[in-house]
């Protein structure tokens, strides 16, 4: 026997310690799923805008030149040398774009005519210098070549291009040079070349901000995996995540076509802040069981002490002793129940002979009527062993009665259970089989549910009362030849069944009696069966189910009920 002391130590971890460790288990995993996915909604959003911005910039920076072009005293320099420049117009107009955009750290300018090239760093500009061999550059040479008008390069250290010296040793900017090829547009005659270093910052503080939590890593890659700019500088970046963090990508068009801007995400990171919330819910729990524990220990002692008494007692009368002093000065329940006891046992000492004999008729009694009892399993068997002496006998059509019988049986015994539509409609076919039996083969029956509804979840006995209706109502009050009518279709998250007929009908008043006394409490004297339906559907899934019946404009009777679907439980 299970001590008091011990229920209470079993009812702390079911009802206290489960509960609050379950509960803290299910708000860690919602809040990490609702915290991992509006990250990923957030940086897929900035990304997104990221990726919009470095798009415009990239498109600005690489129709810049076509500016220039338009200028003719630049287009003169290109056309016709530096010689064709002697009120130094060119320069001029160069220098007010490198001041207005300081993000453009070089110029580089190579003129074919002449076969001279030129740097200009930060408004200065270097001496002009013969270089004859440029198309011998694997750059120029591909982008000579290519049928694109400008090149990308890859990030690389500030350099003298030209052997200028004009860039100082001190200057270790990171660049990103954009190569020009300039032709004339009406003839389309190679010029020369136009080269612009952009510092990488120029465009990388539009990716860094990116990287907010300084542990998650952002980087922007060409068509080709090359990286153009990453947030950790210095570090090797990883184009593939592991199982600990999230990879996000968005790919970049226009000029950008190819390029993608990338982002990994550490977890530990993400979930930092759940991960402490959950730590500080356990290590509160631990306090809660402690505290409870204790309190259990306390109550225990102080409650089941006197309980303990009182079951020493109870054991004593058990063993044959009914002289036993229940006397007590307690003023509470289990006073109470002392008192009540020393009373009882004061009455069954007075009136033990006829107590005693009252009892031996009533235990006969009680194994008589249990003697009558028939066991359900006993019963299932005992219909098996009918059918198999009917099988063996060539009756073939006792078999399949007794056979559906049984079905029913046993169907019956879980009517307060949850089954499949499936085992719901192998019940009324077992059931319509024993009444064609009955009233012949001229029952017209059509069963037309969808295959998708048929391991659905419903309520047993859901269906089968407006079939039980049919005989009732409509069959055997003279419409032999109706037709009764099982639909079930799936829609969306729900199930709609319909059950009609084309027999029996009612009155319209006679109808709105019957709706009315559906939403009516207590007893009603007709719809009895519609009634305890919608009541079993409110009650299983209260507002989520519909229940309608009508009289299809007098040419028969029709109950619709939509609930919602559910898995076999």
């Amino acid at each position: 026997m299970r001590s008091v002391r011990s229920r209470l130590f079993g009812m702390l971890i079911l009802f206290i310690i489960l509960p609050y460790f379950l509960s803290v288990f299910i708000i860690y995993s919602n809040t990490k799923t609702s915290v991992e996915e509006h990250e990923v909604e957030k940086s897929r959003e900035e990304l997104k805008e990221s990726g919009v911005v470095l798009e415009r910039y990239f498109r600005d920076m690489i129709s810049l030149p076509y500016s220039l072009y338009n200028d003719p005293d630049v287009l003169r320099v290109f056309e016709k040398g530096l010689k064709g420049d002697p009120e130094d117009s060119f320069k001029r107009s160069i220098k007010i774009v490198s001041v207005t955009r300081p993000d453009i750290r070089q110029f580089r300018f190579y003129f074919t005519r002449d076969q001279e090239a030129m740097t200009v760093y930060r408004s200065k500009f270097s001496a002009p210098k013969i270089q004859e061999h440029i198309l011998e550059d694997p750059i120029f040479k591909k982008l000579y070549e290519s049928e694109r008008n400008y090149l990308i390069q890859d990030p690389h250290r500030i350099e003298n291009a030209t052997n200028a010296a004009i860039i100082p040793e001190s200057d270790e900017t990171e660049v990103l040079t954009i190569h020009h090829k300039v032709k004339n547009i009406l003839t389309g005659e190679f010029l020369g070349f136009l080269s612009m270093d952009l510092d990488v910052d120029s465009y990388g503080s539009m990716i860094h901000h990116l990287s907010d939590t300084g542990v998650d890593r952002v980087a922007l890659l060409d068509e080709e995996g090359t990286i153009i700019y990453s947030s950790g500088k210095g570090e090797t970046f990883k184009h593939q995540a592991s199982p600990d963090e999230l990879l996000l990508k968005e790919k970049l068009g226009g000029e950008l076509e190819g390029w993608k801007l990338v982002k990994i995400i550490p977890k530990d990171a993400l979930f930092k802040d759940v991960n402490e919330a959950a730590y500080s819910n356990i290590l509160l729990g631990i306090g809660v069981v402690t505290l409870g524990v204790i309190m259990v220990i306390v109550i225990s002692h102080i409650i089941t002490k006197p309980i303990i008494h009182l079951s020493e007692k109870v054991r004593s009368i058990e063993g044959g002793n009914l002289d036993i002093d229940f006397t007590t000065s307690r003023k509470d329940e289990l006073g109470h129940l002392e008192e009540h006891m020393d009373e009882m046992m004061y009455r069954i000492n007075q009136h033990i002979d006829r107590e005693y004999k009252l009892e031996i008729e009533s235990r006969t009694n009680q194994f008589r009527a249990l003697k009558s009892q028939v066991n359900p399993h006993f019963l299932f068997n005992a219909l098996q062993t009918i059918g198999a002496v009917a099988l063996r006998s060539n009756g073939k059509d006792v078999y399949r009665l007794i056979t559906s019988l049984s079905k029913m049986t046993r169907y019956s015994l879980h009517a307060d259970q949850w089954v499949t539509v499936k085992d719901e409609l192998s019940y009324i076919e077992a059931y319509l089989s024993l009444q064609k039996e009955r009233f012949g083969g001229g029952i017209q029956v059509a069963i037309k549910v969808e295959e998708e509804v048929l391991p659905a979840a419903i309520p047993s006995m859901i269906l089968q009362p407006l079939v039980e209706n049919y005989f009732k109502h409509s069959y055997e009050e003279g419409y032999e030849h109706s037709t009764l009518t099982i639909q079930g279709k799936r829609k969306g998250e729900g199930i709609t069944f319909i059950v009609h007929n084309t027999g029996s009908t009612m009155t319209t008043e006679k109808l709105e009696r019957i709706k009315a006394s559906l939403h009516k409490k207590g007893p009603v004297t007709s719809g009895i069966g519609l009634k305890n339906i919608y009541e079993r559907l409110q009650l299983n899934f209260h507002n989520e189910a519909a229940f309608d019946i009508d009289r299809m404009e007098g040419k028969g009777f029709r109950v619709t009920m939509t609930l919602p679907f559910q898995e076999e439980r």
